[in-house]
């Protein structure tokens, strides 16, 4: 609670007297000597945007009378436009959600702070830092946006219970005691009822009764009967063993100390407004220092205002600054220092904390205008400047600019020590002419500080006017992505930047990386070789172009570059192609940059760049090294694994038949190899018949199919539209091995050729031996020459077989 909970109470109170008050100076400015409208300046935001220094004013006189020698200053004596915000805060509270740029800062239900926007820039004395749970709670939040303290106001924020100023001195001029100091209200050796007035003389028309206050608030009252242990000043009931407090008014009005409750006329009169401002603080420092005041609550806001003024010496509750009783010229009556501990403890003898008020400004003033923020941090005022100003202003009826006109004019040497040198900048800025608008490194061409631009350093700098800084752009080989920064860095690896300037540093263009900092120029790339981005920071980053692949050890700690070899028919070897990728089949850097086996050929894991042409791409499928199709195996891919065999597309597993089926075959062959002998070997005629012609052009036919088949499996790019016709053709080389004939032979494609070679001198030796044996009886012996015809034969039908083979 405290007197910020009041001030947040009352504020509003002022708003109708803003909005109808008519400020200004009566002949537009304060000084003969004032820069002219047409010459002053706006503000640049970090957008880009021109605006003028838009200030929140408060409602209270002490905030209405600062702002206004800030603003006077500001566009009188320093040149810059200022505006007034057009809706008053009802707290300092509302001046943080301000700051912050929230677009519905004076609603506490809904601050609007998901869209910020920075409007205001100043608020003159806000007593914000009394909220440190806000700013922790926003501080959370909006780390880097949070508004900050631009300066103490000079004088701080203080509430308590205040004397005036005529039984102060009528007090002090007849006994020598002065009131202000609490133990001179000890009712046991000092009587202050003789000074100030006491309770018969008050009418109780002015006050609310007690059960209205807080006076009946339970954890108020039992806090009271805690600290002090007065039995007689609370009101204890019990309701079904539930304890309630309140605090005793004899009379319905005001509550009594001991000190004076046995007789009122001993009670000096203490008044509070609202629905008891105090009355958690006051009873308890009344009971520990044995003072005589009896506590009352004014009956509204007017009544407030207008009893101690009515009464003339009476005791009350107020704060500072303000104006409501500074005619009055009030004293505070001094209590013990402050004890943190004890109130916590909810111990509230030791007088209440003092509020540090503060200029609060944006976090980007400091970037927009480094001189405001100085001016700001430098206008300390004390409380007899404000007093002043304010009871000129009430008592003349000035306008709050003409109050403070009137100081400024009589307090020149004072507020001319608050002026900064507009060409003073601070680290981080530079020398700025607004005319021009563009940093400058001489003092005579420059008219404030700016914050130097991203690509920019603040330099020191000085001359006969003293030191100051300036901003230039960053040298060749550096960069400086920030504002106000006082050092350019090297630019990063895989940059470069040739020449002076505010540029940000080039990224590497293609072919080109760089591997050290701060670097002027990129480094070319090995021949051969290029880069698949831009900005490349290592000579590794340089892969082989199209074409080529890299055959180094990439893990290997002494390679320093591609080892590119040209990719041999068989391999699609993309830009930045690898032997690691290729083995891989994934490339690091994305799947279009990976090498990879064209279908129909194949390699070895071991050596993945020596290709062999396969002779169907449905065995060599490509991707890969040691990539085989339909579940072949060997190099390249011309085997399929034991106890299968290739049936065309993929290896099938053999059974007991396909053995069977060839142990059959072959003794049909042997036995048909009899039959040939005497099916081929008809008696000779002078004519052929038909049967005969038939059979050698069906003969000749297959032979010649055959040769065509034979030459449709030669490794040849033939037209595309022969292959059907090459593949039909292939029906007529009888593949031995489409039938199985691994299930016999073994899977070794060397044992099964030599077993298929064999079967030539084979079938010979068997028509040999038949021959043979035809001579046991002389009507069955073999003719010789027809033996040799039928042996013929055989080997001519033959060789287009094995020769597919």
């Amino acid at each position: 609670m405290g007197v910020l909970f009041h001030l947040a109470l009352i504020f509003p109170l002022l708003w109708p007297a803003i909005a109808a008050y008519d400020n200004g100076l009566p002949n537009g400015t304060c000084f003969d000597t004032a820069i002219p409208e047409n010459l002053r300046k706006n503000l640049t935001t970090p957008q880009g945007e021109s605006v003028p220094i838009t200030f929140l004013l408060a409602g209270w006189s002490s905030a209405q009378v600062t702002s206004s020698v800030i603003e006077i200053l500001l566009t009188e004596v320093m040149g810059y436009n200022i505006a007034i915000g057009n809706r008053p805060p009802a707290s300092s509270v509302d001046s943080i959600y301000c700051m912050l740029g929230c677009a519905t800062w004076w609603n506490n239900t809904n601050r609007g702070c998901e869209t910020r926007k920075i409007i205001h820039h100043v608020m003159v004395e806000s007593w914000y830092l009394g909220f440190p749970h806000v700013l922790d709670l926003l501080a959370e939040m909006y780390q880097d946006e949070m508004p900050f303290s631009a300066g103490d106001m000079g004088y701080p924020g203080t509430a308590g219970g205040y004397l005036p100023a005529a039984p102060l001195t009528q007090a002090l001029n007849t006994t020598g005691v002065p009131f202000e100091y609490y133990k001179n209200w000890d009712a046991a050796w000092f009587t202050p009822s003789d000074y100030f007035v006491n309770l018969t003389a008050v009418d109780t028309a002015d006050f609310m009764k007690c059960s209205e206050t807080t006076m009946h608030d339970n954890v108020t009252a039992y806090t009271f009967f805690k600290i002090s242990g007065d039995t007689d000043g609370v009101v204890i009931t019990e309701e079904n063993g539930v304890k309630t407090y309140k605090l005793l008014c004899q009379d319905e009005y005001f509550w009594r100390p001991s000190s004076c409750r046995s007789d009122p006329s001993k009670c000096v009169v203490f008044v509070t407004g609202g629905d008891g401002w105090d009355i958690p603080h006051a009873p308890q420092r009344a009971a520990a220092y044995n003072m005589p005041f009896a506590i009352g609550v004014a009956a509204s806001w007017s009544k407030y205002l207008e009893v101690p003024g009515k009464y003339k010496s009476m005791y009350f509750y107020w704060w500072t600054p303000d104006d409501s009783f500074i005619e009055m010229q009030p004293t505070k009556l001094i209590l013990p220092t402050y004890d943190a501990y004890a109130w916590t403890l909810s111990d509230y003898t030791t007088a209440a904390a003092d509020i540090k008020t503060a200029k609060i400004v944006p976090k980007d003033l400091t970037i927009m205008a480094p001189d405001v923020v100085k001016l700001l941090a430098a206008s300390l005022f004390d409380s007899a400047a404000v007093d002043s100003m304010m009871l000129n202003m009430k008592t003349n009826s000035l306008t709050r600019e003409q109050a403070a006109c009137a100081w400024l004019k009589g307090n020149d040497v004072r507020w001319n020590m608050w002026i900064p040198d507009s060409t003073k900048c601070d680290p981080g800025f530079g020398l700025y002419d607004d005319a021009t608008e563009v940093f400058t490194a001489q003092r005579t061409t420059a008219t404030t500080c700016r914050a130097c631009l991203p690509g920019m350093l603040s330099k020191a700098y000085s001359d006969d006017s003293g030191p100051t800084y300036v901003c230039e752009a960053c040298p060749a080989g550096q960069q400086q992505l920030g504002a106000g920064e006082m050092a350019c860095d090297p630019c990063p690896l895989g940059t470069s930047k040739l020449n002076q300037s505010p540029e940000e540093c080039a990224l590497c263009p293609a072919g080109q990386y760089q591997d050290e900092e701060g670097a002027f120029q990129c480094k070319k790339c090995p021949p051969g070789t290029t880069t698949m981005i831009l900005g490349m920071k290592s000579i590794s980053g340089c892969g082989c172009k199209a074409g080529s692949i890299d055959v180094s050890d990439l893990n290997s700690p002494l390679r320093t570059a591609a080892d590119c070899q040209a990719c041999t028919a068989g391999l699609d070897c993309p830009t930045m192609s690898t032997v690691a990728a290729l083995k891989a089949g994934v490339s690091p850097v994305g799947e279009e940059f990976t090498p990879m086996v064209i279908e129909g050929y194949f390699s070895t894991e071991s050596k993945p760049i020596e290709l062999f042409k396969c002779s169907s791409p449905v065995e060599c499928p490509g991707g890969k090294p040691d990539t085989c199709g339909g579940d072949r195996i060997g190099v390249p891919c011309g085997e399929c694994p034991a106890a299968t065999y290739w049936a065309g597309s993929k290896c099938s597993g053999c059974t007991a038949w396909s053995a069977i089926g060839w142990i059959l075959c072959i003794a049909l062959i042997f036995a048909g190899l009899v039959g040939a002998y005497y099916f081929l070997n008809s008696a000779v005629t002078a004519k052929a018949s038909t049967l005969v012609s038939t059979t050698c052009a069906v003969g000749m036919m297959i032979n010649m199919l055959q040769s065509l088949g034979i030459i449709g499996t030669m490794t040849v790019g033939w037209p595309v539209s022969l292959k059907g016709i090459w593949g039909f053709l292939q029906v007529f080389t009888f593949d031995i091995d489409g039938f199985a004939f691994a299930c016999i032979a073994g899977e070794n494609p060397v044992a099964r050729y030599i077993l298929l070679v064999l079967f030539f001198p084979a079938g010979l030796l068997w028509l040999s031996l038949c021959g043979v044996v035809s001579k046991v009886k002389a009507k069955w012996a073999w003719d010789t020459t027809k033996l040799r015809s039928t042996m013929g034969q055989f080997m001519q039908d033959l060789a287009f077989t094995l020769t597919y083979q």
